[in-house]
């Protein structure tokens, strides 16, 4: 129910944050925001659950999720996923601070409101706002370690959120029969396959570009730009690959050449 497939990178991302800017580790705060992450992501993971469970149903993807299977009752589904919401604001403000807690509501708001409430089943522009959610983690991380925001967090910040269009979009590709059955407007649906193909591609390859960016800018050391340009080099690859072949193998191996890059990328970010 908490996606932990999902959210673990923006733990990880919440963490590469607080690392940074911190430039050292306080294992009781590390502890502390790591708990906040594991709960507030997971209980917006898990009001997902709830709240699309109707679709779920419908696309082969996630039919064997526990709500369809009707493993879990909806009405204990929503209770679990509020209270594991509730305390994660809650701790957030109670053992992070006012600043990095706001950025936790704000990163929960994103997700459970924006993307799944408000525009998931209404617009493609879906990804695009509720992306914001992967800006706040980071943000409330850096906010931990350094106390305020400055605008090395906030560029940092965006090689989540360019980093998830192409990499939602590209899974999405892959079962755009399914999100086209359950009357979901991502962009493959959308535009169509070919120019969603390119757009993708395209994306991937410019996320790549900007985390390489912000590499050269705040990391700077020898280990950190191996380790992203090994990443990045994978998913311009894959891109181009998926560019010239345009089929639905093609563009599943840079689905899954995406997540190195930003994992790489966030591993750096806390060694730097």
């Amino acid at each position: 129910m908490l996606k932990p497939r999902v959210i673990w990178l923006l733990i990880l991302a919440s963490a590469a944050g607080y690392v940074y800017a911190a430039g050292g580790v306080d294992w009781g705060k590390l502890s502390s925001l790591l708990l906040v992450a594991l709960l507030a992501t997971g209980g917006s993971a898990t009001f997902n659950h709830y709240w699309e469970r109707d679709i779920d149903a419908v696309m082969r993807r996630t039919s064997r999720r526990p709500l369809p299977m009707g493993l879990i009752k909806p009405g204990r589904a929503l209770a679990f996923s509020l209270a594991l919401s509730a305390a994660g604001v809650a701790l957030g403000f109670l053992l992070l601070g006012l600043l990095p807690g706001a950025f936790v509501a704000l990163g929960w708001l994103f997700y459970a409101v924006v993307y799944t409430m408000w525009l998931k089943r209404r617009s493609w522009l879906n990804v695009l706002a509720g992306g914001f959610a992967g800006n706040a983690v980071f943000l409330g991380g850096y906010a931990l370690g350094r106390g305020y925001i400055d605008l090395a967090a906030v560029l940092m910040s965006f090689a989540v959120y360019l980093w998830i269009p192409a990499h939602i979009w590209s899974l999405a590709y892959k079962y755009r029969e399914d999100y086209r059955r359950a009357g979901v407007p991502m962009l493959p649906v959308v535009i169509g396959e070919q120019k969603a193909v390119a757009v993708i591609s395209v994306l991937n390859v410019a996320s790549a570009a900007y985390i390489v960016l912000l590499t050269l800018l705040f990391l700077q050391s020898p280990l950190s730009l191996l380790l992203v340009a090994v990443g990045a080099g994978a998913a311009v690859a894959s891109s181009i690959y998926a560019l010239v072949k345009r089929t639905e193998g093609a563009m599943w191996k840079m689905y899954k050449s995406s997540a190195p890059v930003l994992t790489l990328f966030l591993i750096a970010v806390m060694l730097a």
